[in-house]
């Protein structure tokens, strides 16, 4: 049985105050990002139920420092500590909202832009009220919410700059595997059509969206995190993270070789239901591998002392 402490405590406040500022400041970008994630998976993947696998991956990786968090948390200390630290969180939790009434006003940025600004704004506000409560916390966390709003913002420029070539790669490579395996298959670039067994004629398009991009801006965000969980070098990082980038495109053709090649077989119902999951399923083994094999890699980085804490502040 857990026994509650004014550690648990401290994270309940925590997490109650985030969560009241966000209805209260920030309802508008609550709404922007969960109503824009919601459109998007379901035109893409038709349902937004694969998703929760991968923040279910975000929060383990964070809640495996827990043990460090909570030492944090018991060495806090009155309000009257660390004013200072207190005061830059309080300037975090007005600045997104400020920032936004300042440049787009009654308007908005596009639906992209504004859902990841929209994130962005939630991981600040979120660190802020941390600061503001706990400001013991804002080394430990620092790294974490610097890699959680830059990693918000990161797939959108990834997709401006990489979407297309990527897009095209990946045609080329499922182009030779549908060849090296029998099926025939009419490529034009990105587009491809092809008759299956059945009769129907079945046409898709590769889209920068569709391409290893997000899969590849995941897989780094979650090498990220667990390099901050555990002991492993940025050498090992860096190879893990290279190997990475090489692998997925290389996955993401399978997976639309496999599209392709279970639409040849069954039609185009068969076509348009395995791309819902297969992608999800493909790149989820990969992830749940690599963490497996990484976390063999080195144990928990830090420790933190109450006592030194203490001392410290």
């Amino acid at each position: 049985m857990i026994r509650v402490d004014r550690g648990h405590l401290r994270l309940g406040a925590w997490l109650a105050t985030t969560f009241l500022l966000i209805f209260i400041l920030y309802s508008n970008q609550l709404f922007i990002l969960t109503s824009g994630l919601d459109e998007l998976l379901s035109s893409t993947l038709g349902t937004v139920f694969p998703a929760y696998p991968f923040l279910a991956l975000l929060i383990l990786l964070t809640a495996l420092r827990w043990k460090d968090f909570h030492k944090v948390l018991l060495a806090e200390r009155g309000l009257t500590s660390n004013l200072a630290i207190r005061a830059a969180g309080i300037l975090l939790i007005i600045l997104p909202v400020t920032l936004w009434t300042l440049f787009f006003g009654q308007g908005g940025p596009s639906i992209y832009l504004a859902m990841e600004l929209s994130a962005s704004s939630l991981v600040l506000v979120a660190y802020g009220t941390l600061l503001a409560l706990n400001p013991t916390m804002w080394k430990i966390m620092l790294p974490y919410a610097s890699l959680y709003a830059l990693g918000l913002i990161s797939p959108l420029f990834m997709l401006d700059a990489f979407g297309v070539p990527m897009a095209a790669f990946s045609s080329y490579l499922a182009a030779g595997i549908t060849n090296a395996i029998g099926v025939h298959v009419a490529w034009q670039g990105v587009s491809f059509g092809f008759v299956s067994s059945t009769g129907e004629t079945i046409s898709a398009v590769v889209t920068p969206a569709c391409s290893a991009v997000y899969s590849i801006s995941i897989y780094l965000a979650l090498l990220g995190l667990m390099y901050l969980d555990m002991g492993t070098g940025w050498i090992t990082t860096a190879k893990f993270a290279i190997a990475g980038v090489i692998i997925i495109p290389l996955l993401d053709s399978a997976r639309i070789a496999l599209m392709i090649w279970f639409g040849f077989m069954d039609g185009s119902a068969a076509f348009w239901g395995i791309h819902d999951w297969l992608g999800y399923t493909i790149f989820f083994v990969f992830y749940i591998a690599v963490l497996i094999t990484y976390s063999r890699t080195g144990k928990p980085r830090i420790t933190y002392s109450p006592a030194l804490l203490s001392a410290q502040s």
